[in-house]
């Protein structure tokens, strides 16, 4: 089918009676959103065989489904579309990708297509030189192991995707592109194009020319990729996955807008996108969470996840104010699952009677806190680092509302920065910092973060002098009972090493270290453990200078490894020292979520609140099977001025409520998985 016979297809189609004519693209994306992935073999003999377009449509329709990316070429490296150019799958009699954008355009369903980039099982054996390598000269991936080989886009292979998706965009209509697996080694690519490309452009194999060299090679599919969809799609979505890591700043001008994949069963975990989301939504592009409808991951055929757990991914999106996307996989034989569409449209159902109150929303923060792959390349990955992990999850449980930063945020919207553990301090970062303490910003600081190593101090006057590595390894932290009056007085162990400082003039000690005995050690040991508290020492801990509080021990990653309730007591304490007047108060417990969004153009300001506890049923999966309760659940928001009301949403309840110093003050009697309340000026 060529451009002209698919135009003139669709217009007679968008004539019928009852078909909605497509209309221009919408300045917000569309709220529920579908990915189709197809990766199929070829060994599989009756690919599309069952596939009729206009039971696709009527599926998608009916579960309310209002955008999809569906697939061109999939990670096998096989076309779905009648092609010139590219490997069309060899058991495929019909144009699917064409079938597929014939019946959802003139029906108002917004189609990208999807086009596999560094994975293309073809690709790799037609063309082994292609391949990533590493130092040693062995391939990513690829035999003798069934993972997907990894090609290398600084190689002719990006010549052949750019004319592999000119003649993709040239002939069908589609809203635009989706890439998948932008992505080079972390530790560099050492094939003959990449070693020889560095060598012309002077740079070492250090792993900070290496990531220069990794974001460059990306930065080239990018210009050509964006371009090419450009020219044929004027004002068109492109995105590029695999590429949304803390740092993809200097990136997003070549993004419409930003997707965040994020199984949570997947591999990802629940603390994945609670991060990514935090960061991702500070940079000025429409955000879309997507999550899976598999039990586990992606090709989990007859894994299906349970209602209460995909209910609770969307909303949390929703909440989050970002947009909605459930990925899937079509079976070879091109049937959508009837039952996984009945189940994903009862949440799209929720999602669409939420969406009054969930265009043009922004989130309201009070802290921001600095990501440890700010800082340090190795850990600007698609994983999250052990200090985010820990931060994320200690701030959720204690409903504060926060942003993640990197080192180019503007600091001056946070009445609190936390600069956790690890966090290098690379120059721009400093100076932003120095500037935001001048103008009275609050910092909370912990173990090494700023460090300089050249120095061996600070590179931010803390109120404190850097020792070294804590004088033991096995410590204890000695709180000031009138500092922390809601902490019981006793010693408590610290998990990880921290370190040593003094403090100087005029800075206050609010807790010190206490020692053991001895360290424990092969040749000297008690018990069972750590050895038990054997002195009170005065040696500083926790120190506050003005407005800044340094904590000697890296609290944040010791939560994400050891969970120990206490550390999230003394950051809540500190906390309240710092921000008198935090965005929410609630006595929601730890495993509640709330999140705080304005809807400015319509003057409102929405509280989410989500109760869905997990459960570790097996080794690295968490489950939710249903819905938690809570009841008489107590909800004070800080707003600017009193609201003219508050009330459920979406059904548009009424609910009491009290104004007070500030803040909006509800009671909400029953919460049974989601609730939000809008308080409208």
């Amino acid at each position: 089918m060529d451009r002209r016979s698919f135009l003139a297809a669709s217009a007679a189609l968008a004539a019928a009676p009852g078909s909605p004519a497509a209309g221009p693209a919408s300045e917000e994306l569309p709220f529920r959103q579908i990915h189709l992935d197809f990766h199929t073999s070829e060994w599989i003999p009756d690919v599309g065989a069952d596939f009729r377009a206009e039971e696709f449509l009527r599926t998608l329709q009916d579960a309310r489904v209002n955008s999809i990316n569906v697939f061109a070429k999939c990670h096998h490296g096989y076309a779905y579309y009648d092609t010139r150019i590219a490997a069309k799958h060899p058991a495929l009699k019909t144009d699917l990708l064409g079938e597929m954008v014939r019946v959802l355009k003139p029906a108002g369903i917004r189609v990208n297509y999807y086009y596999s980039l560094v994975w293309d099982v073809l690709q790799a054996r037609r063309h082994p030189e292609w391949l990533q390598r590493e130092r040693d000269g062995k391939t990513i991936g690829g035999p003798p192991t069934d993972q997907w080989p990894w090609l290398c886009m600084n190689t002719p292979y990006l010549d052949h995707v750019v004319r592999e998706n000119e003649e993709i965009l040239s002939r069908y209509p589609v809203d635009g592109s989706w890439f998948d697996i932008l992505k080079q080694p972390p530790d560099g690519c050492f094939c003959q194009w990449c070693v020889e490309d560095r060598r012309k452009l002077g740079l070492l194999d250090t792993p900070e020319d290496l990531f220069r060299h990794n974001k460059l090679v990306a930065r080239r599919v990018e210009d050509r990729l964006f371009q090419l969809t450009r020219k044929h799609v004027p004002g068109g979505a492109v995105f590029f996955n695999s590429r949304i890591i803390i740092g993809v700043r200097d990136e997003l001008d070549v993004f419409s807008h930003i997707e965040i994949e994020s199984l949570p069963t997947g591999g990802w975990g629940y603390t994945h996108f609670q991060q990514r989301v935090r960061y991702m939504r500070t940079l000025g592009k429409d955000v879309v969470g997507m999550t899976g409808r598999f039990h586990k991951s992606w090709g989990d055929f007859g894994g299906l996840k349970n209602q209460a757990a995909l209910d609770y991914e969307c909303l949390n999106f929703l909440a989050n104010g970002v947009k909605v996307c459930v990925g899937d996989q079509l079976h070879p034989r091109g049937r959508l699952d009837p039952v996984t569409y009945r189940r994903i449209g009862r949440t799209y159902r929720k999602v669409e009677a939420l969406e009054p109150w969930a265009r043009g929303v922004r989130a309201l923060t009070d802290l921001g806190v600095v990501s440890a792959a700010a800082t340090n390349p190795e850990r600007a990955t698609n994983k999250i680092p052990t200090v985010d992990q820990g931060f994320t999850n200690l701030l959720l449980e204690l409903h504060h509302q926060f942003d993640v930063l990197d080192a180019d945020s503007d600091l001056s919207r946070y009445p609190v920065v936390i600069v956790p553990d690890e966090i290098r301090p690379v120059e721009r970062l400093v100076r932003r910092l120095r500037d935001y303490v001048a103008a009275g910003g609050a910092l909370l600081v912990s173990d090494r973060a700023l460090l300089d190593p050249q120095t061996g101090q600070f590179a931010l006057d803390l109120g404190v002098e850097y020792q070294g590595p804590g004088r033991y390894a096995q410590s204890y932290l000695l709180l000031k009972p009138e500092w922390f009056p809601a902490i019981d007085d006793q010693p408590y162990f610290l998990y990880q090493r921290g370190s040593a400082i003094t403090a100087r003039p005029g800075t206050e000690t609010l807790a010190t270290y206490g020692y053991p005995y001895f360290d424990r050690s092969p040749a000297k040991f008690s018990s069972h453990k750590q050895t038990p508290l054997g002195q009170r020492s005065p040696d500083p801990l926790i120190t506050r200078r003005g407005k800044i509080i340094y904590i000697a021990n890296p609290f944040f990653t010791s939560y994400a490894l050891d969970g120990y309730g206490v550390q999230k007591q003394v950051v809540a304490a500190l906390l309240e020292r710092l921000l008198a007047r935090p965005r929410v108060r609630t006595n929601l417990p730890s495993t509640a979520q709330i999140q705080v969004l304005e809807q400015p153009r319509e003057k409102r300001v929405i509280a989410h609140v989500l109760y869905y506890p997990l459960t570790r049923r097996a080794p690295d999966l968490d489950i939710i099977e249903e819905p938690g309760l809570l009841t008489d659940v107590e909800i004070s928001v800080r707003l600017e001025a009193r609201p003219r009301a508050a009330y459920a949403i979406p059904s548009r309840a009424k609910i009491p409520f009290e104004f007070t110093s500030g803040y909006a003050a509800c009671r909400l009697p029953r919460v049974e998985g989601h609730a939000a309340v809008c308080f409208e000026s």
